[in-house]
Parts: C-alpha cells; sequence; structure tokens
C-alpha cells in the first residue's frame, strides 16, 4: 500500500485495515522527506503489539512515480522476525536463537554508503546459504543527513543491517541494460569500496587516461560527477551479467571510491548503455521474476537512485512500462517500492550481491 505525505496514525491505520492474520509483519519504507517521526512510529506500533521494520530511502516508487514524502507499508501474513546487527557477533548472538527455523526470504536493508555491508550481506549468506532468497536495497537520505535510516521493534538507527527473515516465498530478478565499453582492467589494490589502483597505476589516472583515449572526454576532479554518471565500472563475474560499480568521489591523492566494495585483483570494465537497450528491460524482468501459473499475492521494486538520474525522463517511462507489463502478465498489482542507495539480490544460485545502478523486483506468494 502506498501513502502519500501520511501522518503517523494514517501508517497505523493502514497496518490495522491490512493485516491478513495474527501472525503478520510490517515491512514499512518511507521517503526522505516524509514528516515521520521514527521514535513517536516505532512507541505507537509497538504499544500496539505490531511486529514491523523498515527503512528510510531517497525516494518511493508508486505505480509510474517517485515520492520524497511518500511511504509504502507491506504486511506479511507468515512467521517473520527482524534482526538488526552492525557486528558479526551481534548477528550471530541473534540468529542463534533461530537456528532451527527454516526460512525461505530475507528482505535485507543496510546503510547505503556504508563500507561495511558488503561484509555484512556474506555474512548472511556464510549463515543462510542457498535455502534462502535475498531482496532488498541500500537505506539513506539523498541529501546527506546523518539521521537514523533503519528502525524496527528495538529500536531506530543510524547506520548497520536489518534483516527481515521470513518463510514466505519469493520469486525475484535482476537487471541493468549496462554493456561493455573497453577492458578488462585489474583493480591491483583496493580496500572495501576504495579502489587505490588499477593495473598498478593510480586508480584516477587510468580513469582519465582511457576516457579521453575512448571518448576523448577531459575528465578531472571537478567535472568527476558529470561524466562519472555515465560511465561506471562492472566487475566481470563469470556466467553472470558485469556487477557494476557506481563512481561517486576522487579523492585528492586519486584514490576511486565506489558506492559498494571492490574486491582487490577484480577484473574490472568501462561500461556504457545504449538507450535503445532499454526497451527490453520490463518484458525480461518480470518473465524471469514471476513464477508462472502461481497467483502473486504482492509486489517490490528496488529501483538504483543513480539510474533515475542517469535516464532522467526516461526513467519514469520505464516505471511506467514496468507497470503495463504487470497488466499484460495478468498481475492485479501496482508497482511499488523504493529508491534505493545499492540493490541486493540473490535468487537462490549464489550469495547475495549488492548492485547498483540496476532495477531488483521481487513478488510474493502468500498460499
Amino acid at each position: 500500500m502506498y501513502l502519500e505525505n501520511p501522518e503517523i496514525k494514517d501508517i497505523l491505520n493502514s497496518i490495522e485495515n491490512q493485516k491478513f492474520s495474527m501472525e503478520f509483519f510490517a515491512l514499512i519504507l518511507i521517503g526522505e522527506d516524509a514528516q515521520i517521526s521514527l521514535k513517536e512510529l516505532i512507541t505507537l506500533l509497538n504499544r500496539k503489539n505490531i511486529n514491523f521494520a523498515g527503512g528510510v530511502f531517497p525516494k518511493i516508487i508508486s505505480r509510474n512515480k517517485t515520492s520524497m514524502n511518500g511511504v509504502i507499508i507491506k504486511i506479511i501474513p507468515k512467521h517473520t522476525i527482524s534482526i538488526y546487527f552492525d557486528s558479526p557477533g551481534t548477528f550471530t548472538r541473534q540468529i542463534f536463537d533461530f537456528r532451527d527455523t527454516k526460512f525461505s526470504t530475507a528482505y535485507i536493508l543496510t546503510s547505503g554508503i556504508s563500507s561495511n555491508n558488503s561484509d555484512d550481506i556474506r555474512l548472511l549468506y556464510t549463515y543462510l546459504g542457498n535455502d534462502v532468497k535475498f531482496l532488498g536495497g541500500g537505506a539513506g537520505r539523498n541529501s546527506g543527513n546523518k539521521e537514523e535510516i533503519l528502525f524496527s521493534n528495538d529500536g531506530v538507527f543510524q547506520s548497520g543491517t536489518m534483516i527481515i527473515l521470513t518463510k514466505t516465498k519469493i520469486t525475484s530478478e535482476s537487471v541493468h541494460s549496462w554493456k561493455k565499453l573497453f577492458g578488462p582492467f585489474i583493480a591491483t589494490k583496493t580496500d572495501k569500496n576504495l579502489i587505490y589502483e588499477i593495473n598498478w597505476e593510480n586508480a584516477f589516472i587510468v580513469y582519465q587516461r582511457f576516457m579521453k583515449e575512448i571518448l576523448d572526454l577531459d575528465i578531472d576532479p571537478q567535472n568527476f560527477d558529470q561524466y562519472s554518471l555515465y560511465y561506471p565500472f562492472g566487475i566481470y563475474k563469470e556466467s553472470k551479467n558485469h556487477i557494476i560499480r557506481d563512481l561517486i568521489r576522487v579523492s585528492k591523492e586519486g584514490y576511486l571510491q565506489c558506492a559498494a566494495n571492490v574486491d582487490q585483483n577484480s577484473l574490472i570494465d568501462l561500461m556504457t548503455m545504449e538507450r535503445q537497450d532499454l526497451k527490453s528491460i520490463p518484458r525480461k524482468l518480470i518473465s524471469e521474476s514471476i513464477e508462472k501459473n502461481v497467483k502473486v499475492s504482492d509486489a517490490l521494486i528496488f529501483n538504483c537512485i543513480s539510474r533515475e538520474r542517469h535516464l532522467d525522463t526516461d526513467f519514469c517511462i520505464e516505471l511506467g512500462q514496468i507497470s503495463d507489463e504487470f497488466k499484460n502478465h495478468n498481475i492485479q498489482l501496482d508497482l511499488e517500492g523504493v529508491l534505493s542507495i545499492g540493490e541486493i539480490h540473490s535468487n537462490g544460485e549464489g550469495y547475495p550481491e549488492i548492485l547498483n545502478k540496476s532495477v531488483v523486483l521481487g513478488f510474493s506468494y502468500f498460499d
């Protein structure tokens, strides 16, 4: 359910009107400009004995539009728990209590700007493995505001990772439409989300050189943001699409900061996007994420905030095409979700990845 600029009481009323059973769980996704006091919301929902968790995101998606002050509420009817953690020890202590419980799905909300989020997600895979499907995104504020971004019955949090584990089944897929422009390179020296050296040279000097040679673009630290938005790196993955890495900053030393981790000695390519390749996205996204001949109960999309910046007016057109594709598949639901700072996905075939400039769509099946 989508609410435009709601008050706290509107959120409570919507949750109570949607609940399917006594064992329901509320997933609450809030736009960064929504006038919601997280502490007051938690107090009210705890008073009503409602189990919940959620996060604050740059924008909310509803059909073919985005909103900075909207709220999305998703009700999960089956047995669901949430765990917040900011260290491996915190997670392992909490997950031990559920060691005999079989979960099907993990919704992950993590701090989008944290250099630790890749480590957090790999930790989850270590404990949950391929039996659980992962879907989620990076929470945070586009404005860079340092306020709390994650919340649950246990409180509000400024960083870390929230995992919502449920027995509800999902099917999902991720797409991005980026293609290799030039490469490969080797990220010969990295530290989490910082690339220090490429091919044993200063990272920015290498990026600058090839942008000039390939595209005849003169890039310096002052105009870096203007061009890096359109020419990210892609981490080569055998038998998979590239994992895109947004380049968000160049340091005075020439180090490149990415929106998620790049492992040392990774093969990386310079990537580009052709607008004509976008036409296949809606059909591919839905046809590869939906279970055929089974009624869909709900849908949730995580779409990258930098993808919106890149596509500009084409972004809402693409959202509209995805909504139209829902109708073509007889899915009687509205497209709802968030613009995230990185997307998280695994459909049970390998460990979950943090993606950039990508679209992740998941369908839920309650029956």
